[in-house]
């Protein structure tokens, strides 16, 4: 079968071609690897943090660096998940996305990937909330990867209504400080990802 629990551990099977095959080299590293190298694990600093202005405004999202420190790996990937809960003040016609940035000293801050502004959209909508999440695959980068490396989300919009994001919802009963968003940067063993289709780290 693909997936076996054994004495040993988990073996996954064979690579993609070979799921029937007996264990090899490929699995049985796979079995005894650790996949999740560093995990670093916060939130957004800000409740009902406004999100306004005209078409194309952008801006950081407050409390949202993580330091992830020197990758174990240059080959290794950093899987990047924020939700959050946004909401239109106005109800007039607004959208907001997900922009993601890297760091390192010589490099600086670079966006890598981003989601639309219509990501959490509505037009000329009452009074409505919306869960706008995302889930980012970011490599090591490629030209310094024995520096440290550093996590910063932004936000993009659509049209001239505002928006607030990380809201305060009167029946939510936000209890212990809770920001309603959460941030986690995972540092991910690329040698036991396997992917298919057009993924790819050359960014």
């Amino acid at each position: 079968m693909a997936t076996e629990l054994n004495a040993n551990g988990v073996s996954f099977g064979g690579p993609i071609y070979n799921q029937q095959g007996s264990d090899t080299a490929a699995n049985t590293y796979q079995r005894s690897a650790t996949a999740v190298v560093k995990i670093g694990f916060g939130s957004a600093s800000s409740v009902d943090q406004g999100v306004g202005g005209g078409d194309g405004n952008a801006g950081y999202i407050d409390g949202t660096e993580v330091n992830m420190g020197v990758p174990a790996a240059a080959d290794n990937l950093y899987r990047i998940w924020y939700q959050t809960v946004t909401d239109d003040w106005d109800g007039s016609v607004s959208g907001v996305g997900i922009r993601m940035f890297r760091h390192t000293p010589s490099a600086g801050w670079q966006e890598l990937l981003a989601q639309g502004s219509h990501a959490s959209y509505d037009n000329n909508m009452g009074d409505w909330y919306r869960t706008n999440n995302g889930i980012f695959w970011i490599p090591v980068h490629p030209s310094y990867p024995t520096e440290a490396h550093s996590f910063r989300l932004y936000w993009h919009k659509h049209d001239s209504g505002n928006q607030r994001i990380n809201c305060s919802i009167g029946g939510d009963q936000r209890r212990n400080g809770w920001q309603n968003n959460t941030f986690e940067v995972w540092e991910i063993n690329r040698d036991v990802v396997h992917t298919t289709g057009r993924f790819s780290t050359n960014f």
